[in-house]
């Protein structure tokens, strides 16, 4: 008999406590494999708990990412606008106003992306504060980029809290898994003292480790069957 290591997806491990738990559920006449069976249950029970608010998380950070590539996408197309407004104000391309904001164009700033684009927007703010003594438009300019600027970097902010919540629940979620891997050893050990030199009963309670579990197959064109035993 093999018992779940650290590298045994979670998925796994709680097909092996139900697999336990129900065939020990099979012995309630017998009052240790009752005990046993609400030891296993109750450590599957905390790790799958501990699994729902991980992956809880890591869904989470989904739409964290797709409000960055949104505000991204709008903060580049205002800073396209940005770019024609001087070049009209100019009345023609690299003009002294363009030329003053954009000294190298739009396209450094564009191919930019989260915190240095962050930053690249603070710098084009202060261009734009710049040129306001040459074009009335600057202030409202640099308003609206602003603007955009302080959304793009609330949509950072929220993807970096997303993904420490996810790493903190992870780590907790491991500290289960431990709990869980320590438990069903203890209830391993137990099954051979209940039933000593029986190898087959003992193998009855346990199932294999090394496949995948219900899930992973789940998750595959295999068809419905998740197993032979």
């Amino acid at each position: 008999m093999q018992s779940p290591t650290r590298s045994t997806p979670v998925s796994k491990c709680l097909d092996l406590a139900a697999h336990s738990t129900c065939m020990l559920s099979k012995f309630s006449c017998q009052a240790a494999f009752v005990a046993l069976e609400e030891k296993m249950r109750a450590g599957a029970d905390e790790l799958a708990a501990a699994q729902a608010e991980y992956e809880k998380a890591v869904k989470a950070i989904l739409p964290a990412r797709v409000d960055i590539k949104y505000e991204k996408y709008v903060s580049d197309r205002r800073i396209r606008l940005s770019q024609q407004k001087a070049e009209i104000a100019d009345g023609k391309r690299k003009g002294r106003i363009a030329s003053l904001v954009f000294p190298a164009g739009s396209a450094p700033i564009l191919r930019l992306f989260g915190a240095s684009q962050v930053e690249a927007m603070i710098d084009l703010e202060g261009r734009l504060a710049a040129a306001q003594a040459s074009w009335p438009e600057a202030e409202a300019e640099k308003i609206e980029l602003s603007v955009l600027r302080q959304r793009y970097q609330a949509a950072l902010l929220n993807r970096q809290i997303a993904a420490q919540d996810a790493r903190d629940l992870r780590v907790a979620r491991n500290a289960v898994k431990d709990k869980f891997l320590t438990t069903y050893v203890e209830v391993m050990a137990r099954v051979e003292a209940e039933l000593p030199r029986d190898r087959v009963s003992q193998a009855l309670f346990f199932d294999e480790v090394r496949t995948r579990s219900t899930l992973a197959t789940a998750d595959t064109n295999e068809g419905d069957t998740v197993g032979n035993g």
